[in-house]
């Protein structure tokens, strides 16, 4: 007889609630947490009201980040990768990065292609941040995000201004097209 084989991994299904949105039956139970504060009561309701009978209370549960932390803690991350902390300045210089792809000036192994309209909506999502974060910046960041919009706004230009030429020049010399 062969032994049975033990499984690889167990799968343990957590999830509290049922597709319909009700309450499994058979959730895994947690722990009920309480935390400690002290009760604030005015000063004349503290010397009118008598003093209750003590009652016993259940054991309060401390606080403890170590054990309860589960989730994504940024500062944690960067220490222990050696990042660095995420700035505006940061998103800004990505969403360029994006717009100089789209305008077809970085190399993206294939051949180099413009997409306006690409480029377009990257320059008015810039414009919604700029927008959306007005008196909220350093000095720095606005010059650096006022800056970044009037360079993109000038390659933009000058990319439908190419592309204009072009057709023009292909219209110029294709049969049938009028002659000046």
């Amino acid at each position: 007889m062969e032994k049975e084989k033990k499984p690889e991994f167990v799968v343990t299904d957590r999830r509290k609630f049922n597709t319909d949105g009700e309450p499994r039956p058979d959730a895994p139970a947690e722990p009920v947490r309480t935390v400690e504060a002290s009760p604030v009561e005015p000063v004349a309701a503290k010397a009118a009201a008598p003093e209750p009978a003590p009652v016993a209370e259940a054991p309060v549960e401390k606080f403890s980040p170590e054990v309860t932390e589960t989730g994504y803690n940024g500062d944690r991350e960067r220490t222990e990768f050696g990042g660095q902390k995420m700035e505006f300045i940061h998103l800004l210089d990505m969403l360029v990065q994006t717009a100089m792809m789209y305008a077809g000036a970085m190399e993206t192994g294939t051949e180099r292609r413009v997409d306006i309209v690409g480029l377009r909506q990257i320059i008015d999502l810039i414009s919604v941040l700029e927008a959306k974060t007005k008196g909220n910046l350093t000095e720095q960041e606005q010059g650096i995000l006022t800056n970044t919009m009037f360079q993109l706004r000038m390659t933009y230009m000058e990319i439908v201004n190419m592309i204009d030429r072009e057709a023009m020049q292909k219209a110029k010399g294709a049969p049938g097209a009028p002659r000046r």
